[in-house]
């Protein structure tokens, strides 16, 4: 979660706010691309579960990053 030491009505609280969480997607972007690299390049017995893993790091930067994305819009109804 992103949290702010400015209060919402700062200039560019919500510009602030949405550009982190931009970040965070971003970041999920660029594990489940290095996941799906592992079983692009890899042929080795463990390809799989080491794909499962990086996956799975991928998919919870993702919900982290959606959540946040939660926190913003209910916040910006306030």
């Amino acid at each position: 979660m992103v949290i702010s030491i400015f209060a919402p009505s700062d200039e560019h609280f919500w510009d602030d706010q949405i550009n982190a969480n931009n970040e965070l997607f971003r970041q999920a972007d660029l594990l489940d691309e290095a996941a799906y690299r592992i079983i692009d390049q890899d042929q080795g017995p463990d390809a799989w579960t080491r794909f499962s893993e990086a996956k799975a790091r991928a998919d919870a930067q993702r919900t982290a990053a959606y959540q946040d994305w939660m926190r913003i819009k209910r916040a910006m109804k306030k």
